[in-house]
């Protein structure tokens, strides 16, 4: 008599163990964490959203001269950016700089670049524009820039980064191109963006 109670015990201990364990993956299931196979990756840190900065740095002729080719050049930059679930980013930016002699140096290029968690590594490229200080003519150009940078967040919303671009200028006043290098230092505030990460 003993033998069947404990018989009769162990497999009702077994019935309901097997009640809760299809009780739990029901749940699981629902949740869609079967259903669905696993979660979309989120980055802890995301780049999506829009930015806006500001930037100091140098420009350096492209020329042969042995003059001092160098000056100041510093100016303001917004942009946006597309972070997908893979770490890759997709991106477009503008931005307008000053410097001695130019009234104004001006980009609108994209972006495609490489997340790490708070760094950022891109290249980037598109249009060029500038305007020289001549009250006398309209003395502006039209061409094209190319270069990359890295960027690293010290906070969500900030971040800090150097971007050395190449820029190229036909020279309608003679048969030279006018071509130059900048090297310039950047602070940027990113606004963020609630979308998930493109797929």
């Amino acid at each position: 008599m003993k033998s069947i109670k404990l018989t009769l015990l162990g497999a009702t201990f077994l019935a309901g163990a097997g009640v809760l364990s299809a009780a739990n993956a029901a749940d699981v299931y629902a949740r869609g964490s079967l259903k669905d196979g696993p979660e979309e990756y989120m980055p802890a840190i995301t780049w999506s959203g829009f930015y806006i900065g500001a930037n100091a740095g140098g420009a350096f002729s492209d020329s042969d001269s042995n003059d001092d080719d160098s000056t100041f050049i510093g100016g303001v930059h917004a942009g946006y950016n597309w972070q997908r679930s893979n770490n890759l980013l997709l991106g477009i930016e503008a931005d307008v700089d000053f410097a001695d002699d130019i009234d104004y140096l001006a980009t609108v290029r994209g972006r495609l670049g490489w997340t790490a968690g708070p760094a950022l590594f891109y290249g980037t490229g598109g249009a060029a524009f500038i305007g020289f200080d001549d009250s006398f003519d309209d003395d502006s150009e039209t061409g094209w820039v190319a270069g990359g940078g890295v960027e690293y967040k010290l906070r969500e919303n900030v971040s800090v980064g150097v971007e050395g671009l190449y820029y190229s200028f036909d020279d309608n006043n003679n048969s030279d191109d006018f071509n130059f290098w900048t090297v310039r230092a950047r602070l940027t505030y990113h606004f963020g963006d609630r979308f998930e990460p493109l797929k």
